[in-house]
């Protein structure tokens, strides 16, 4: 059916006639009373700011600018900056560009047009059946840092797109050139996958792969060079953020924050980093046993857990680079659908989102620091449960 002449031309009528509802909608979706002022409008007057050859890390400009869109300053909101690389300006520039309420439509569809893409991409290269698709995108969107990262208008999703774009490139396509490309959008926010980047460099090493490496400084050099033009002075104004903003006052869902906040002390910040030395002495074991072997296809989805469980510095929406294990591990339960335990891994996924979903509604995102863990719970009894064999490369 899918090969026939009508049903292409519904598929053009339905695209056509959604952007026509779109382009209808518009005036209503862009009006300020319906926008909300949240984690975007960071980026938003970052790229403004860095357009314009101003400070982008600074905080009473940001605040300024969250006045003038219509939200309300506050101590809070003076601080809420920008805290990702220059690098990452290049993204969020020609937001800048826009009014606020259009900038956050615009970046919201965006982000859902992303995870979409990538869904699909990861369906495709872990081998799940083309008529269940369309699963790949239910799972995505019911998982629940997806609905918190649309919420806030986060930027995590150029990270997943990151990931998904270096499986694709490394794996599927053998080219470094793009492989090492993609991983400038994972650099936005290296602490929550630092595991992929010591995995990285050791896999480079044993496979003699150095074009991934250089394709990546390449590509995070020439978007910074890109964001310097417009303001020179960018790198110096990021240094100088990372030195006087206070991140060690976050209080993070992450282990190392509990361990300060409950035992150690909250005077002093390397508590933060004694679950990520845990992470990188298991790593070492895991590539001990399965570096002649390695599939980034096969070995991504647990690299990435374990990283976001014991990372240093994170948030929950920012678990949403964990799709890729997500839709993994779905596409073994569909593969055995019959099994009688299908029902209670699925509906321990469902309850771990939807446990999620109602205390985000009375709690802040510091007493989530269990989501991570559940997570990588679910995810280690499912492989146990349908065992599967090592995927190979996806060819397309």
């Amino acid at each position: 059916m899918r090969n026939t002449l009508a049903y292409r031309i519904m598929l053009w009528v339905l695209l056509i006639a959604s952007l026509l509802l779109l382009a209808r909608m518009a005036p209503v979706l862009t009006d300020p009373k319906y926008i909300p002022i949240d984690d975007f409008v960071r980026y938003w007057a970052g790229g403004k700011l860095n357009l314009a050859g101003e400070n982008p890390y600074d905080p009473q400009q940001i605040a300024r600018l969250q006045t003038d869109a219509g939200g309300q300053a506050s101590e809070t909101d003076a601080i809420s900056i920008m805290l990702n690389p220059p690098w990452a300006m290049v993204v969020v520039m020609p937001l800048g560009l826009l009014s606020y309420p259009v900038s956050r439509l615009v970046w919201l569809l965006l982000c859902i047009a992303l995870l979409i893409l990538c869904a699909q991409q990861l369906w495709h290269l872990y081998q799940g059946s083309p008529k269940s698709r369309w699963l790949a995108w239910v799972v995505a969107f019911i998982f629940a840092p997806t609905i918190s990262v649309l919420e806030k208008g986060q930027i995590t999703p150029l990270l997943l797109l990151g990931i998904v774009g270096f499986l694709y490139f490394a794996e599927a396509r053998r080219n470094d050139w793009a492989a090492g490309a993609m991983l400038a959008l994972v650099s936005i926010k290296p602490q929550v996958s630092y595991l992929l980047w010591i995995a990285l460099l050791f896999w480079v090493i044993q496979e003699r792969r150095w074009l991934i490496l250089v394709s990546g400084a390449l590509t995070v050099t020439l978007l910074t060079l890109i964001a310097m033009a417009f303001n020179p002075h960018v790198i110096q104004q990021y240094l100088a953020a990372m030195q006087t903003y206070q991140t060690s006052e976050w209080a993070t869902p992450a282990i190392g924050s509990y361990l300060r906040y409950f035992w150690l002390g909250t005077d002093k910040f390397w508590p933060q980093f004694i679950p990520a030395i845990f992470g990188v002495v298991w790593f070492l074991v895991y590539w001990y046993h399965h570096h002649k072997t390695w599939q980034w296809l096969n070995t991504i989805p647990l690299i990435l857990l374990v990283s976001v469980v014991t990372t240093p510095y994170a948030w929950t929406y920012d678990q949403v680079i964990l799709i890729p294990a997500i839709i993994q591990a779905t596409i073994w339960m569909v593969q055995e659908w019959k099994r009688w335990s299908i029902l209670l891994l699925a509906g321990l996924f469902i309850g771990l989102n939807l446990l999620d979903l109602v205390l985000h509604m009375k709690l802040n995102d510091f007493w989530f620091v269990w989501l991570a863990p559940g997570l990588l719970i679910w995810y280690l009894l499912t492989s146990l449960t349908f065992h599967r064999p090592e995927l190979n490369p996806v060819k397309s």
